[in-house]
Protein backbone atom coordinates (compact mmCIF):
# COMPACT_ATOMS: atom_id res chain seq x y z
CA UNK A 1 0.00 0.00 0.00
CA UNK A 2 2.86 2.38 0.80
CA UNK A 3 4.41 1.71 -2.62
CA UNK A 4 1.05 2.25 -4.31
CA UNK A 5 0.59 5.61 -2.60
CA UNK A 6 4.11 6.54 -3.62
CA UNK A 7 3.31 5.64 -7.24
CA UNK A 8 0.13 7.72 -7.13
CA UNK A 9 1.92 10.76 -5.70
CA UNK A 10 4.68 10.48 -8.27
CA UNK A 11 2.14 9.98 -11.06
CA UNK A 12 0.26 13.12 -10.04
CA UNK A 13 3.52 15.10 -10.04
CA UNK A 14 4.49 13.83 -13.50
CA UNK A 15 1.05 14.66 -14.91
CA UNK A 16 1.17 18.13 -13.32
CA UNK A 17 4.60 18.79 -14.87
CA UNK A 18 3.01 18.63 -18.35
CA UNK A 19 -0.21 20.67 -18.00
CA UNK A 20 -0.78 21.01 -21.75
CA UNK A 21 -0.53 17.27 -22.34
CA UNK A 22 -2.63 16.57 -19.24
CA UNK A 23 -5.39 19.01 -20.29
CA UNK A 24 -5.71 17.49 -23.77
CA UNK A 25 -5.68 13.91 -22.48
CA UNK A 26 -8.17 14.60 -19.68
CA UNK A 27 -10.57 16.48 -21.97
CA UNK A 28 -10.41 13.70 -24.57
CA UNK A 29 -11.16 11.08 -21.94
CA UNK A 30 -13.88 13.22 -20.33
CA UNK A 31 -15.76 13.44 -23.62
CA UNK A 32 -15.49 9.69 -24.25
CA UNK A 33 -16.32 8.58 -20.70
CA UNK A 34 -18.99 11.28 -20.34
CA UNK A 35 -20.80 10.11 -23.49
CA UNK A 36 -20.72 6.51 -22.24
CA UNK A 37 -21.93 7.53 -18.79
CA UNK A 38 -24.80 9.57 -20.24
CA UNK A 39 -25.95 6.69 -22.46
CA UNK A 40 -25.56 4.15 -19.68
CA UNK A 41 -27.60 6.32 -17.31
CA UNK A 42 -30.39 6.24 -19.92
CA UNK A 43 -30.06 2.47 -20.36
CA UNK A 44 -30.01 2.05 -16.58
CA UNK A 45 -33.06 4.24 -15.97
CA UNK A 46 -35.15 2.96 -18.87
CA UNK A 47 -34.16 -0.70 -19.23
CA UNK A 48 -32.44 -1.90 -16.06
CA UNK A 49 -34.27 -0.21 -13.20
CA UNK A 50 -37.56 -1.89 -12.21
CA UNK A 51 -40.82 -0.01 -12.60
CA UNK A 52 -41.65 2.02 -9.47
CA UNK A 53 -44.58 -0.17 -8.45
CA UNK A 54 -45.14 -2.99 -6.03
CA UNK A 55 -43.83 -6.31 -7.47
CA UNK A 56 -43.54 -4.81 -10.98
CA UNK A 57 -42.59 -8.11 -12.67
CA UNK A 58 -46.15 -9.36 -12.17
CA UNK A 59 -47.76 -6.35 -13.87
CA UNK A 60 -49.15 -6.85 -17.39
CA UNK A 61 -50.54 -4.39 -19.93
CA UNK A 62 -53.83 -5.62 -21.38
CA UNK A 63 -55.25 -4.63 -24.78
CA UNK A 64 -58.01 -5.74 -27.08
CA UNK A 65 -56.88 -7.34 -30.35
CA UNK A 66 -58.63 -7.09 -33.70
CA UNK A 67 -57.81 -8.24 -37.22
CA UNK A 68 -56.34 -4.79 -37.96
CA UNK A 69 -54.64 -3.92 -34.66
CA UNK A 70 -52.83 -6.00 -32.04
CA UNK A 71 -53.11 -3.21 -29.45
CA UNK A 72 -56.60 -1.76 -29.49
CA UNK A 73 -58.80 -0.10 -26.87
CA UNK A 74 -61.19 -2.22 -24.83
CA UNK A 75 -64.96 -1.94 -24.60
CA UNK A 76 -66.17 -1.53 -21.04
CA UNK A 77 -68.73 -4.41 -21.17
CA UNK A 78 -65.98 -6.75 -22.42
CA UNK A 79 -63.67 -5.60 -19.62
CA UNK A 80 -66.32 -6.41 -16.99
CA UNK A 81 -66.69 -9.89 -18.49
CA UNK A 82 -62.91 -10.35 -18.49
CA UNK A 83 -62.82 -9.54 -14.78
CA UNK A 84 -65.53 -12.08 -14.04
CA UNK A 85 -64.25 -14.95 -16.20
CA UNK A 86 -60.43 -14.78 -15.97
CA UNK A 87 -58.50 -17.01 -13.56
CA UNK A 88 -54.93 -15.74 -13.94
CA UNK A 89 -54.97 -12.25 -12.43
CA UNK A 90 -55.34 -11.17 -8.83
CA UNK A 91 -56.74 -7.93 -10.22
CA UNK A 92 -57.59 -6.13 -13.47
CA UNK A 93 -58.05 -2.36 -13.68
CA UNK A 94 -59.21 -0.15 -16.57
CA UNK A 95 -58.43 3.47 -17.38
CA UNK A 96 -59.04 6.13 -20.03
CA UNK A 97 -58.18 9.80 -20.56
CA UNK A 98 -60.58 12.70 -20.19
CA UNK A 99 -60.46 16.46 -19.71
CA UNK A 100 -62.74 18.30 -17.31
CA UNK A 101 -63.67 21.94 -16.69
CA UNK A 102 -62.82 22.89 -13.11
CA UNK A 103 -65.01 25.75 -11.84
CA UNK A 104 -65.86 27.38 -8.54
CA UNK A 105 -62.22 28.00 -7.57
CA UNK A 106 -61.37 31.32 -9.16
CA UNK A 107 -60.93 31.36 -12.92
CA UNK A 108 -62.38 28.31 -14.72
CA UNK A 109 -59.64 25.87 -15.66
CA UNK A 110 -59.31 22.93 -18.02
CA UNK A 111 -57.71 20.07 -16.10
CA UNK A 112 -56.41 16.70 -17.22
CA UNK A 113 -58.34 13.78 -15.79
CA UNK A 114 -58.18 10.01 -15.83
CA UNK A 115 -61.10 7.68 -15.37
CA UNK A 116 -59.86 4.58 -13.49
CA UNK A 117 -61.26 1.43 -11.95
CA UNK A 118 -61.68 1.38 -8.20
CA UNK A 119 -58.68 -0.93 -7.69
CA UNK A 120 -56.33 0.80 -10.16
CA UNK A 121 -54.05 2.42 -7.55
CA UNK A 122 -54.15 -0.46 -5.09
CA UNK A 123 -53.23 -2.88 -7.91
CA UNK A 124 -50.09 -0.79 -8.59
CA UNK A 125 -49.32 -0.49 -4.88
CA UNK A 126 -49.82 3.30 -4.84
CA UNK A 127 -50.93 4.73 -1.49
CA UNK A 128 -52.56 8.15 -1.05
CA UNK A 129 -50.68 10.95 0.68
CA UNK A 130 -53.82 11.71 2.70
CA UNK A 131 -57.32 10.30 2.60
CA UNK A 132 -58.24 7.02 0.92
CA UNK A 133 -58.62 5.37 -2.47
CA UNK A 134 -61.82 4.49 -4.34
CA UNK A 135 -64.11 1.77 -3.03
CA UNK A 136 -65.75 -0.85 -5.25
CA UNK A 137 -69.25 0.48 -4.53
CA UNK A 138 -68.18 3.91 -5.80
CA UNK A 139 -67.15 2.49 -9.17
CA UNK A 140 -70.63 2.10 -10.63
CA UNK A 141 -73.45 4.14 -12.12
CA UNK A 142 -75.47 6.13 -9.58
CA UNK A 143 -72.78 6.20 -6.87
CA UNK A 144 -71.86 9.47 -5.17
CA UNK A 145 -69.38 11.44 -7.34
CA UNK A 146 -65.96 11.24 -5.70
CA UNK A 147 -62.50 12.16 -6.91
CA UNK A 148 -58.84 11.74 -6.10
CA UNK A 149 -56.59 14.70 -6.83
CA UNK A 150 -52.90 14.79 -7.71
CA UNK A 151 -50.26 16.11 -5.34
CA UNK A 152 -49.63 18.95 -7.79
CA UNK A 153 -53.26 20.13 -7.81
CA UNK A 154 -53.42 19.69 -4.04
CA UNK A 155 -50.48 22.04 -3.60
CA UNK A 156 -51.60 24.51 -6.27
CA UNK A 157 -55.24 24.85 -5.25
CA UNK A 158 -55.31 23.84 -1.59
CA UNK A 159 -51.83 24.72 -0.31
CA UNK A 160 -51.24 21.02 0.59
CA UNK A 161 -53.69 21.28 3.49
CA UNK A 162 -54.95 17.87 4.72
CA UNK A 163 -58.16 19.59 5.83
CA UNK A 164 -59.24 19.86 2.18
CA UNK A 165 -60.04 16.14 2.03
CA UNK A 166 -63.83 15.95 2.18
CA UNK A 167 -64.29 19.29 0.38
CA UNK A 168 -65.93 19.49 -3.05
CA UNK A 169 -64.64 20.15 -6.58
CA UNK A 170 -66.94 21.12 -9.44
CA UNK A 171 -65.98 19.22 -12.59
CA UNK A 172 -68.08 19.74 -15.73
CA UNK A 173 -70.77 21.24 -13.54
CA UNK A 174 -70.94 18.22 -11.19
CA UNK A 175 -69.86 18.42 -7.55
CA UNK A 176 -67.27 15.76 -6.66
CA UNK A 177 -66.11 15.02 -3.12
CA UNK A 178 -62.33 14.90 -2.69
CA UNK A 179 -61.51 11.66 -0.86
CA UNK A 180 -57.71 11.55 -1.15
CA UNK A 181 -54.49 12.80 -2.71
CA UNK A 182 -52.27 10.78 -5.08
CA UNK A 183 -48.49 11.37 -4.66
CA UNK A 184 -47.12 14.10 -6.90
CA UNK A 185 -44.40 11.80 -8.26
CA UNK A 186 -46.84 9.12 -9.44
CA UNK A 187 -46.22 8.19 -13.08
CA UNK A 188 -47.86 5.64 -15.34
CA UNK A 189 -46.75 5.46 -19.00
CA UNK A 190 -48.80 2.78 -20.67
CA UNK A 191 -51.75 2.87 -23.03
CA UNK A 192 -54.24 5.74 -22.96
CA UNK A 193 -53.02 7.23 -19.71
CA UNK A 194 -51.69 10.73 -19.10
CA UNK A 195 -50.46 12.39 -15.95
CA UNK A 196 -53.58 13.95 -14.50
CA UNK A 197 -54.83 16.49 -12.00
CA UNK A 198 -57.93 14.52 -11.01
CA UNK A 199 -58.99 10.87 -11.05
CA UNK A 200 -62.61 9.69 -11.07
CA UNK A 201 -64.22 6.20 -11.01
CA UNK A 202 -64.65 4.94 -14.55
CA UNK A 203 -67.73 2.90 -13.67
CA UNK A 204 -69.75 6.04 -12.89
CA UNK A 205 -69.63 7.18 -16.53
CA UNK A 206 -73.01 6.31 -18.03
CA UNK A 207 -72.36 7.34 -21.61
CA UNK A 208 -74.37 5.10 -23.97
CA UNK A 209 -71.46 4.63 -26.39
CA UNK A 210 -69.15 3.69 -23.53
CA UNK A 211 -71.62 0.98 -22.53
CA UNK A 212 -71.72 -0.40 -26.09
CA UNK A 213 -69.77 -3.65 -26.44
CA UNK A 214 -68.63 -2.64 -29.92
CA UNK A 215 -66.92 0.61 -28.84
CA UNK A 216 -63.60 0.94 -27.04
CA UNK A 217 -63.68 4.69 -26.29
CA UNK A 218 -59.90 4.77 -25.69
CA UNK A 219 -59.95 2.47 -22.65
CA UNK A 220 -57.03 0.17 -21.79
CA UNK A 221 -56.26 -2.04 -18.80
CA UNK A 222 -53.51 -3.32 -16.54
CA UNK A 223 -53.44 -6.58 -14.61
CA UNK A 224 -51.47 -8.20 -11.81
CA UNK A 225 -50.65 -11.87 -12.30
CA UNK A 226 -51.37 -14.28 -9.48
CA UNK A 227 -48.27 -15.73 -7.79
CA UNK A 228 -46.81 -18.57 -9.88
CA UNK A 229 -48.77 -17.72 -13.03
CA UNK A 230 -46.68 -17.00 -16.13
CA UNK A 231 -47.68 -14.56 -18.85
CA UNK A 232 -47.98 -17.50 -21.25
CA UNK A 233 -50.51 -19.21 -18.97
CA UNK A 234 -52.39 -15.94 -18.57
CA UNK A 235 -52.49 -15.47 -22.36
CA UNK A 236 -53.97 -18.93 -22.82
CA UNK A 237 -56.57 -18.18 -20.13
CA UNK A 238 -57.53 -14.85 -21.72
CA UNK A 239 -57.70 -16.44 -25.19
CA UNK A 240 -60.31 -18.83 -23.81
CA UNK A 241 -62.23 -15.90 -22.33
CA UNK A 242 -62.14 -14.04 -25.66
CA UNK A 243 -63.33 -17.17 -27.50
CA UNK A 244 -66.26 -17.53 -25.11
CA UNK A 245 -67.27 -13.89 -25.58
CA UNK A 246 -67.01 -14.23 -29.37
CA UNK A 247 -69.45 -17.12 -29.18
CA UNK A 248 -71.78 -15.28 -26.81
CA UNK A 249 -71.71 -11.94 -28.69
CA UNK A 250 -70.83 -12.75 -32.33
CA UNK A 251 -71.99 -9.37 -33.67
CA UNK A 252 -69.66 -7.40 -31.37
CA UNK A 253 -66.80 -9.76 -30.47
CA UNK A 254 -66.27 -11.98 -33.50
CA UNK A 255 -62.55 -11.79 -34.38
CA UNK A 256 -61.74 -9.92 -31.15
CA UNK A 257 -58.91 -11.25 -29.00
CA UNK A 258 -56.78 -10.12 -26.08
CA UNK A 259 -53.13 -9.05 -26.09
CA UNK A 260 -50.96 -9.30 -22.97
CA UNK A 261 -47.55 -7.66 -22.60
CA UNK A 262 -45.23 -7.35 -19.60
CA UNK A 263 -45.85 -3.82 -18.40
CA UNK A 264 -42.18 -2.88 -18.58
CA UNK A 265 -42.00 -4.02 -22.21
CA UNK A 266 -45.11 -2.00 -23.01
CA UNK A 267 -43.73 1.12 -21.30
CA UNK A 268 -40.30 0.88 -22.91
CA UNK A 269 -41.73 0.12 -26.34
CA UNK A 270 -39.26 0.02 -29.24
CA UNK A 271 -36.61 2.19 -27.57
CA UNK A 272 -34.49 -0.76 -26.34
CA UNK A 273 -32.63 -1.52 -29.64
CA UNK A 274 -31.96 2.20 -30.16
CA UNK A 275 -30.46 2.61 -26.69
CA UNK A 276 -28.28 -0.50 -26.98
CA UNK A 277 -27.00 0.49 -30.44
CA UNK A 278 -26.29 4.00 -29.17
CA UNK A 279 -24.40 2.59 -26.19
CA UNK A 280 -22.28 0.47 -28.52
CA UNK A 281 -21.62 3.53 -30.70
CA UNK A 282 -20.38 5.66 -27.82
CA UNK A 283 -18.28 2.67 -26.75
CA UNK A 284 -16.44 3.06 -30.06
CA UNK A 285 -16.06 6.77 -29.32
CA UNK A 286 -14.34 5.88 -26.02
CA UNK A 287 -12.05 3.41 -27.80
CA UNK A 288 -11.06 6.13 -30.28
CA UNK A 289 -10.40 8.50 -27.37
CA UNK A 290 -8.20 5.84 -25.71
CA UNK A 291 -6.18 5.35 -28.91
CA UNK A 292 -5.70 9.13 -29.13
CA UNK A 293 -4.42 9.31 -25.56
CA UNK A 294 -2.18 6.26 -26.15
CA UNK A 295 -0.60 8.11 -29.07
CA UNK A 296 -0.06 11.14 -26.86
CA UNK A 297 1.60 8.96 -24.22
CA UNK A 298 3.87 7.39 -26.82
CA UNK A 299 4.92 10.82 -28.08
CA UNK A 300 5.52 11.99 -24.52
CA UNK A 301 7.49 8.86 -23.62
CA UNK A 302 10.09 9.79 -26.26
CA UNK A 303 11.21 12.66 -24.02
CA UNK A 304 11.21 10.40 -20.94
CA UNK A 305 13.25 7.53 -22.42
CA UNK A 306 16.39 8.61 -20.58
CA UNK A 307 14.44 8.71 -17.30
CA UNK A 308 13.24 5.12 -17.81
CA UNK A 309 16.74 3.97 -18.71
CA UNK A 310 18.22 5.54 -15.55
CA UNK A 311 15.48 3.95 -13.40
CA UNK A 312 16.28 0.57 -14.95
CA UNK A 313 20.01 1.10 -14.43
CA UNK A 314 19.40 1.83 -10.76
CA UNK A 315 17.62 -1.50 -10.32
CA UNK A 316 13.99 -0.88 -11.21
CA UNK A 317 12.59 -3.99 -12.87
CA UNK A 318 10.41 -3.94 -15.97
CA UNK A 319 7.27 -4.68 -13.95
CA UNK A 320 8.07 -1.76 -11.60
CA UNK A 321 8.35 0.67 -14.52
CA UNK A 322 5.16 -0.67 -16.10
CA UNK A 323 3.30 -0.30 -12.81
CA UNK A 324 4.44 3.31 -12.44
CA UNK A 325 3.39 4.20 -15.99
CA UNK A 326 0.02 2.48 -15.57
CA UNK A 327 -0.50 4.44 -12.36
CA UNK A 328 0.05 7.68 -14.28
CA UNK A 329 -2.44 6.49 -16.90
CA UNK A 330 -4.99 5.68 -14.21
CA UNK A 331 -4.53 9.13 -12.67
CA UNK A 332 -5.37 10.65 -16.07
CA UNK A 333 -8.34 8.35 -16.65
CA UNK A 334 -9.84 8.88 -13.18
CA UNK A 335 -9.60 12.67 -13.49
CA UNK A 336 -11.09 12.42 -16.98
CA UNK A 337 -13.81 10.10 -15.66
CA UNK A 338 -14.72 12.54 -12.87
CA UNK A 339 -15.03 15.38 -15.37
CA UNK A 340 -16.96 13.08 -17.72
CA UNK A 341 -19.39 12.24 -14.91
CA UNK A 342 -20.11 15.94 -14.41
CA UNK A 343 -20.60 16.44 -18.15
CA UNK A 344 -22.93 13.42 -18.30
CA UNK A 345 -25.03 14.62 -15.36
CA UNK A 346 -25.37 18.09 -16.86
CA UNK A 347 -26.00 16.85 -20.41
CA UNK A 348 -28.54 14.20 -19.41
CA UNK A 349 -30.51 16.62 -17.27
CA UNK A 350 -30.51 19.26 -20.00
CA UNK A 351 -31.54 16.79 -22.69
CA UNK A 352 -34.47 15.45 -20.67
CA UNK A 353 -35.68 18.98 -19.92
CA UNK A 354 -35.52 19.93 -23.59
CA UNK A 355 -37.17 16.73 -24.85
CA UNK A 356 -39.15 15.30 -21.91
CA UNK A 357 -41.36 13.08 -24.10
CA UNK A 358 -38.59 11.66 -26.29
CA UNK A 359 -37.57 9.00 -23.77
CA UNK A 360 -39.93 6.68 -21.87
CA UNK A 361 -39.36 6.63 -18.11
CA UNK A 362 -37.33 9.84 -18.44
CA UNK A 363 -37.95 10.59 -14.75
CA UNK A 364 -35.99 7.42 -13.86
CA UNK A 365 -32.83 8.59 -15.66
CA UNK A 366 -30.35 9.93 -13.12
CA UNK A 367 -26.92 9.29 -11.66
CA UNK A 368 -27.18 6.49 -9.11
CA UNK A 369 -24.77 3.98 -7.57
CA UNK A 370 -24.93 1.71 -10.62
CA UNK A 371 -23.98 4.59 -12.93
CA UNK A 372 -21.15 5.60 -10.59
CA UNK A 373 -19.77 2.05 -10.64
CA UNK A 374 -20.03 2.00 -14.43
CA UNK A 375 -18.10 5.28 -14.69
CA UNK A 376 -15.44 4.01 -12.30
CA UNK A 377 -15.09 0.75 -14.23
CA UNK A 378 -14.95 2.60 -17.57
CA UNK A 379 -12.29 4.95 -16.22
CA UNK A 380 -10.10 2.15 -14.84
CA UNK A 381 -10.43 -0.02 -17.96
CA UNK A 382 -9.74 2.97 -20.21
CA UNK A 383 -6.64 3.83 -18.17
CA UNK A 384 -5.31 0.29 -18.51
CA UNK A 385 -6.24 0.14 -22.21
CA UNK A 386 -4.53 3.31 -23.34
CA UNK A 387 -1.64 3.04 -20.86
CA UNK A 388 -0.58 -0.57 -21.32
CA UNK A 389 0.98 -0.42 -24.80
CA UNK A 390 3.04 2.75 -24.15
CA UNK A 391 4.12 1.33 -20.79
CA UNK A 392 5.29 -1.94 -22.32
CA UNK A 393 7.07 -0.12 -25.11
CA UNK A 394 8.82 2.33 -22.78
CA UNK A 395 9.89 -0.36 -20.30
CA UNK A 396 11.61 -2.40 -23.03
CA UNK A 397 13.89 0.39 -24.22
CA UNK A 398 17.56 -0.69 -24.22
CA UNK A 399 19.48 0.92 -21.34
CA UNK A 400 22.85 1.28 -23.06
CA UNK A 401 21.48 2.47 -26.39
CA UNK A 402 19.13 4.96 -24.75
CA UNK A 403 21.77 6.48 -22.48
CA UNK A 404 24.29 6.57 -25.36
CA UNK A 405 21.87 8.26 -27.80
CA UNK A 406 20.22 10.63 -25.32
CA UNK A 407 16.83 8.90 -25.41
CA UNK A 408 16.41 8.73 -29.22
CA UNK A 409 17.38 5.14 -29.84
CA UNK A 410 13.89 3.61 -29.96
CA UNK A 411 12.09 6.41 -31.75
CA UNK A 412 11.68 4.35 -34.92
CA UNK A 413 9.84 1.60 -33.07
CA UNK A 414 7.64 4.17 -31.38
CA UNK A 415 6.80 5.72 -34.72
CA UNK A 416 5.76 2.31 -36.03
CA UNK A 417 3.51 1.74 -33.02
CA UNK A 418 2.04 5.24 -33.36
CA UNK A 419 1.34 4.51 -37.03
CA UNK A 420 -0.44 1.31 -36.01
CA UNK A 421 -2.56 3.27 -33.53
CA UNK A 422 -3.52 5.75 -36.25
CA UNK A 423 -4.62 2.89 -38.50
CA UNK A 424 -6.69 1.33 -35.70
CA UNK A 425 -8.25 4.70 -34.90
CA UNK A 426 -9.22 5.30 -38.53
CA UNK A 427 -10.66 1.78 -38.82
CA UNK A 428 -12.87 2.29 -35.75
CA UNK A 429 -13.97 5.69 -37.04
CA UNK A 430 -14.98 4.13 -40.38
CA UNK A 431 -16.94 1.38 -38.60
CA UNK A 432 -18.71 4.02 -36.51
CA UNK A 433 -19.56 6.14 -39.56
CA UNK A 434 -20.82 3.14 -41.55
CA UNK A 435 -22.98 2.06 -38.63
CA UNK A 436 -24.41 5.55 -38.21
CA UNK A 437 -25.15 5.78 -41.95
CA UNK A 438 -26.86 2.39 -42.01
CA UNK A 439 -28.98 3.35 -39.01
CA UNK A 440 -29.98 6.62 -40.68
CA UNK A 441 -31.00 4.80 -43.88
CA UNK A 442 -33.01 2.26 -41.88
CA UNK A 443 -34.78 5.09 -40.03
CA UNK A 444 -35.68 6.80 -43.33
CA UNK A 445 -37.23 3.59 -44.61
Amino acid sequence: METLLQDIRYGIRMVAKAPGFAAIAILTLALGIGANTALFSAVNGVLLNPLPYEQPDRLVAVYSKTEQFSHSSISYPNFLDWVREQRSFSGLAAFRQEDYNLTGMGEPERVKAEMVSADFFSLLGVKPVVGRLFRLEEDQVGAQPVTLISGGLWKRKFGSSPDEVGKNLTLNGVSYTVIGVIPADFRYQSGNFHISDVYVPIGQWNDSTFRDRRAGMGMDAVGRLKPGVTIGQAQADMDAVAQHLAEAYPNADKGTGITLLPLKQDVVGEIQPFLLVSLAAVGFVLLIACVNVANLLLARSTGRAREFAIRSALGAGQSRVIRQLLTESLVLSCVGGSLGLLLAAWGTKGGIQLLPEALPRAQSVHIDSRVLLFTLAASVLAGIFFGLAPALKSSRAGIHETLKEGGRGSSGARHRLQGLFVVVEMAMAVVLLVGAGADALFSLR
